[in-house]
């Protein structure tokens, strides 16, 4: 009778996940991840081709929790201030895990920058003001923009400077209001 499975597939991942999360990609190893699992790393490359394909299925996974949980938060009635206070929130709330998606290139920065890219588009499809930019128009709009909330989220993540929520709002506001004319 063969042995039945103990460690799968989404296990792997989870931990990946988890490790990634908490210790940033230095601890993306396969022998990291199977020491957190209390196994060798057999089971990892029986799952998985190499670390890039578990790397390829991780991001799957981070795509989904920043557009399903991060940006999905609701900080104010406006979605675009929304979208920019989320990416910024992740950032002051988990900064090893911005650090590691936005911070450092293991994931792809393309790849990366278009998951809050994304999300701004669907914030300017809510706005009536933007709702009607050619695609040409949201990309220069969200480029000017992104430029004011990217910063103060890698200021933030690195511990460099302290969040006034009062401060940031009026600062984003004031930015999308100039961004937008």
């Amino acid at each position: 009778m063969a042995r039945k499975k103990t460690i799968l597939k989404s296990h792997i991942l989870d931990t990946a996940y988890d490790v990634v999360k908490t210790e940033g990609f230095e601890g993306f190893t396969a022998r990291n991840i199977a020491k957190t699992m209390n196994c060798s790393t057999q089971p990892i490359y029986l799952e998985f081709k190499n670390m890039d394909d578990l790397k390829n299925e991780l991001y799957i996974k981070i795509q989904e929790y920043l557009t399903e949980t991060i940006f999905k938060q609701t900080h104010s009635e406006d979605p675009i201030l929304n979208t920019c206070l989320n990416f910024i929130h992740f950032a002051k709330d988990e900064p090893i895990f911005f650090r590691a998606l936005f911070l450092e290139d293991h994931l792809g920065p393309e790849r990366m920058q278009n998951l809050p890219y994304e999300a701004m588009l669907d914030a300017f499809e809510q706005e009536e003001k933007t709702k009607g930019l050619s695609k040409a128009e949201q990309r220069k709009l969200f480029e000017k923009i992104w430029i004011t909330v990217y910063g103060t989220a890698a200021l933030l993540a690195q511990d460099l400077i302290k969040l006034d929520e009062t401060l940031l709002n009026d600062n984003l506001t004031r930015t999308i209001k100039e961004a937008s004319k």
